[in-house]
């Protein structure tokens, strides 16, 4: 069990931080550049989630201590990584109005 809780939080704490630095992309391709550039504060709570949950996770899983916690800890993130980004991309869109670059 110990086994699979670690390779579970490696696996998804890595992915997540691919996801984080991949949503700094995302905001570049679908900033206004008319505007006044206030896409960029979303970077912000997928830092916070990154640096808050999944780095803790990643430690404690590197460690091979606090498994069931890390587990969690990187479950939460995901859940919250997901509603961020439905909630990122219909701002981005204009509530559906326009397509999202990806």
């Amino acid at each position: 069990m110990n086994r699979f809780l670690r390779n579970y939080s490696l696996i998804l704490g890595g992915a997540q931080g691919l996801y984080w630095l991949y949503t700094f992309r995302l905001i570049y391709v679908n900033t206004n550049w008319m505007g006044d550039g206030m896409e960029w504060v979303a970077v912000m709570p997928f830092g916070f989630i990154f640096f808050g949950l999944v780095s803790p996770a990643l430690v404690m899983s590197k460690d091979g201590r606090w498994l069931k916690l890390a587990a969690v800890l990187v479950t939460v993130a995901v859940v919250l990584n997901v509603l961020l980004f439905l909630e990122i991309a219909g701002e981005l869109t204009g509530g559906n109005s326009r397509a999202l670059n990806l």
